[in-house]
């Protein structure tokens, strides 16, 4: 299957010069998200361990486990499936440092209805591992409200968001977090920030930093009884006149069982506008809050 597929691929390369000094980076980059692809279609643990990043394995690990999950085996119980890459467009393959991206266009088909799957960018990032690329995640950018881009990418030419931050490798892999324990409590987040870039981190765990965003998560490792570590790294950012500056926390323990509600157990809000730098809040989880919560 795979070298009739990668033929197909290469057919559809651009024959703008840059992708065509890039084919050997192409093809390393088709190679490894077809491994990745065959693992998960055959949900086979090892092979999947083998082709993906370290840091994506992690990550993956720390929230099945974080759901009291069994790790690797819910791996392979996600709803969708990875898409094959046959019917697709490339438009671009880039490598930047240790990082790499493909970025094709198409009907991107990951289980759905095929009749109403829409034109979309299908991302697959990359990242360099013992001088090899591994397949890291994905990311799909559907076309239905962005008619400018679809456009471009059917003209033919360089379409103007392959020079968006976004849609650039960053060159450097993140790190790779520490393994999270098995919970006690098991628990989510609401975070809303706005006016303050903002790092979250909690029992030791980091998340992405967020500026004028509002977020659930899910809490790797959930939370203990007794003190828990929230600690929270704020810089200022330029709102609009008239506007109020919001830091806005709330933590649930989430029951794992349908039909029971979350239980709020802590609650956080400031509408000052005067927070920077480090802040520590408490969160202590007594037997009284998780029976009644707050």
């Amino acid at each position: 299957m795979f070298p009739r597929l990668f033929c197909a691929a290469l057919l559809l390369l651009p024959v703008a010069p840059s992708i065509a000094q890039d084919r050997a980076v192409t093809a390393e980059l088709m190679r490894a998200y077809e491994g990745w692809r065959g693992a998960m279609v055959a949900k086979d643990a090892r092979v999947w361990a083998s082709a993906i990043t370290t840091y994506r394995q992690v990550v993956t690990r720390n929230l099945i486990v974080s759901q009291k999950k069994s790790f690797p085996g819910a791996v392979f119980e996600v709803p969708v499936q990875p898409p094959a890459l046959d019917n697709l467009r490339l438009l671009e393959a880039e490598a930047v440092g240790d990082t790499a991206h493909l970025l094709l266009f198409g009907k991107v088909d990951m289980g759905g209805d095929s009749a109403q799957i829409p034109e979309s960018v299908l991302m697959l990032k990359f990242f360099r591992e013992r001088g090899g690329w591994k397949f890291d995640s994905s990311k799909l950018l559907r076309l239905n409200d962005q008619p400018e881009i679809a456009r471009q990418i059917k003209e033919g030419g360089r379409p103007d968001f392959l020079d968006w931050p976004d849609f650039t490798p960053p060159g450097t892999p993140p790190a790779v977090p520490k393994l999270c324990e098995t919970p006690e409590h098991m628990a989510g987040c609401t975070f809303q920030t706005f006016g303050y870039e903002t790092k979250l981190r909690i029992n030791g765990h980091d998340y992405p930093v967020m500026t004028d965003h509002a977020e659930k998560i899910f809490v790797i490792g959930g939370l203990r009884s007794g003190p828990n570590e929230l600690v929270l790294e704020l810089k200022p950012v330029e709102i609009p006149a008239g506007e109020q500056r919001l830091l806005r926390l709330d933590f649930f323990v989430l029951s794992g069982q349908e039909g029971q509600q979350p239980v709020r157990v802590f609650h956080y809000e400031d509408r000052s506008g005067t927070l920077g730098g480090t802040l520590r809040l408490p969160l202590n989880l007594t037997a009284e809050i998780l029976a009644k919560g707050l």
